[in-house]
Order: C-alpha cells, then sequence, then structure tokens
C-alpha cells in the first residue's frame, strides 16, 4: 500500500507542477504589468518593486492553486486511465475509493492552506500594499524638480531655481482664488514631513495679496503652507478586525464567503473530477479539456455569484449542491465499476 501511495503521489506532484508552475509565471507576469503602470505615477526603484511584488504573491497563490490543482487532477486520472495503469491497480483488489483518499488528504491541507491565505494573509498584503502606495503617492507629490513650471504643492503653484535634498531656494508660489491672488516669494526654504504631514516652510520672504480694489504687501520672517491634499484613510489592525465588519457590510462579507468557497474547491470538486476523469480507454473518449474548463468554470462562476449575493442560504446550499453531486456522480459512475 506504501508504493501505491508513493506512485498515486509522485504522478500527482509532477502533474501539479507542470502545471502550477507556468500558470504561475503568466499570472505574475500580469501584475508585474501592473505594478510598471505605477511607475507613471512614482518613481520605484528595483527593490520596492521586488517589494510591491512580494505583496501580490499570496493573491497569485490564491488564484492559481486550486486551478491547478483540478486541472492536475483530471489530467493524471485521464493519463493513467489511458496508459491502462488505474485497470492494473483496480485488477489487484485496490478499490477507487481508497486512491481517491489519498488525493483527497492532499485537498483537505490546500484548501486549509488556501483558507490561511485569504483568511489572514491576503488582507494583511492588500493593506501593505495600500500604505506602500500611499506613501509613494504623497513622497511624488512634494517631489518638486529646480527651474519647472506647473508643479503644486497644496493649492499652490510653486517654482523653484535650485533644490538639494528638502533645501529649496530662490522661491515663488502663486495661488489664485475668488477672494484675489497670492504671490509669496523667499530666498530659502524647505519641505517638512511630520509623519506623512508634509509642509513648505519659506523663510524672510515677501508676499503680494491683490483683487481689483486692493494690493496687499506683506514682509514675513517665516511662512509654512501645508498640503491640503486629502489622505486616504488606510485604518487596520488586523485580518480578524477586517472581517469581522462583514455584518454591516455586504461587499467584505461578499469577499469573505468568495474567500472560504474559492478555498474550498479542492474538496468540493475532487469528486466530481475523477467521476468523469476516470475512464476505460476502450469505451470511453479523453475528454480532458471538457471536464478541466466545465469544472472550474462553474465552480468559479458560482463563486462570483456568491461574492455579488452575499448570501449565507446561496452560500451553503452551494456547497451542500456539490458535495451530493460530487458523491452521487462517484458512485454511480466509478464506485459501482472499480
Amino acid at each position: 500500500m506504501a508504493k501505491i501511495r508513493w506512485y498515486i503521489l509522485s504522478n500527482f506532484f509532477k502533474t501539479f507542477l507542470s502545471l502550477f508552475i507556468p500558470l504561475f509565471l503568466i499570472i505574475s507576469l500580469v501584475y508585474v504589468v501592473k505594478i510598471a503602470t505605477l511607475t507613471t505615477k512614482i518613481e520605484i526603484s528595483f527593490s520596492e518593486l521586488i517589494e510591491i511584488f512580494s505583496y501580490f504573491i499570496p493573491i497569485i497563490l490564491f488564484y492559481t492553486m486550486p486551478i491547478s490543482f483540478m486541472a492536475s487532477v483530471s489530467s493524471m486520472f485521464f493519463r493513467l486511465s489511458g496508459d491502462n495503469e488505474l485497470v492494473a491497480l483496480f485488477s489487484l483488489g485496490i478499490r477507487s475509493s481508497y486512491i481517491i483518499r489519498i488525493i483527497n488528504y492532499l485537498a483537505i491541507v490546500l484548501s486549509i492552506f488556501l483558507l490561511f491565505l485569504s483568511i489572514l494573509i491576503i488582507p494583511q498584503s492588500k493593506n501593505m500594499f495600500a500604505t506602500f502606495k500611499e506613501i509613494k503617492l504623497s513622497q511624488a507629490r512634494v517631489n518638486i524638480v529646480p527651474n519647472q513650471l506647473g508643479q503644486k504643492f497644496g493649492n499652490f503653484y510653486i517654482y523653484i531655481k535650485a533644490k538639494e535634498d528638502k533645501k529649496l531656494k530662490d522661491i515663488v508660489i502663486f495661488n489664485a482664488s475668488k477672494q484675489g491672488e497670492q504671490i509669496f516669494i523667499a530666498p530659502n526654504g524647505e519641505i517638512k514631513d511630520d509623519k506623512g504631514l508634509f509642509s513648505l516652510v519659506l523663510n524672510k520672504g515677501r508676499g503680494y495679496t491683490y483683487n481689483r480694489d486692493r494690493l496687499k504687501e506683506i514682509d514675513y520672517k517665516s511662512m509654512e503652507i501645508f498640503d491640503y491634499i486629502n489622505y486616504k484613510n488606510i485604518g487596520f489592525k488586523n485580518s480578524l478586525d477586517y472581517w469581522a465588519q462583514a455584518d454591516d457590510k455586504k461587499g467584505i462579507k461578499g469577499r469573505l464567503l468568495f474567500n472560504i468557497f474559492t478555498s474550498l474547491m479542492p474538496i468540493l470538486s475532487l469528486y466530481i473530477i475523477v467521476s468523469f476523469s476516470i475512464i476505460n480507454s476502450r469505451y470511453q473518449k479523453n475528454r480532458l479539456f471538457l471536464v478541466i474548463f466545465s469544472t472550474s468554470t462553474i465552480f468559479y462562476i458560482t463563486a462570483i455569484l456568491i461574492k455579488q449575493n452575499a448570501n449565507d442560504i446561496f452560500f451553503i446550499s452551494s456547497i451542500l449542491l456539490s458535495i451530493i453531486l460530487s458523491f452521487y456522480w462517484f458512485r454511480s459512475r466509478i464506485v459501482r465499476f472499480y
């Protein structure tokens, strides 16, 4: 029995890796392109690129592993059936239920891993990416380039002649509003960063405020202008606190039910896939792609509907229906013969 168990597992892992690795690389490429689009708004170093990509790895794994599992199971049993290796095992008295139970243990482990990813890790990684992106956007907003027109700091247009780190020289800022127009000049200044709240400090300068009726002139020793752009409030304690909002927010509840159902796909789909993948090659045709496409499409459409409706009854009914169909098809198509 140990040799049979090793034989089935080795065949499964070879098939799984041959499907999972290309799919993982393809989806990773999509996310790399997505990350590359950020460079139009912010500057990203190579190390930061790696950091951002690491935030997406749990998401990529979550979406690629279930489909890789389903495709691997179907491919493996179709191949073993076509090579008559399953027939040889059945002729030795090995029951089909024993062979499937070997893979079922892997399905349970995979589902637990996917639940861990989707419930605990993915919310954290999404929050870390959102925080990183907001910080970089904040830094980009105050990345003032010397001798360039049209740059803004808060509500002011700003022009500088020279810059050394955060020290600025020969500064001119301008603001136009319904109350009038304002111009402030200063020989030097600096940009301050107080935990993400940026401000522009002007030293020993002069300011002009004018409209149709009057012109005002002031001399100042120091003036501080704050960046009043609204920052996103990214409040996040931990993943459990995030999912605790599911009762109050339909969108979060829908994502929670979607994640749970998708995580359970390896268990729910196993016996359905096996029911149509173990065949007698002399009398039945190899419909590998039809089985993989049909099963994965139905399960993912169901998961999307669960996410959109966020309905507990529909969620539970989908799981129960999958279990009932699994055992019905497995007993009627496989157990009665093998």
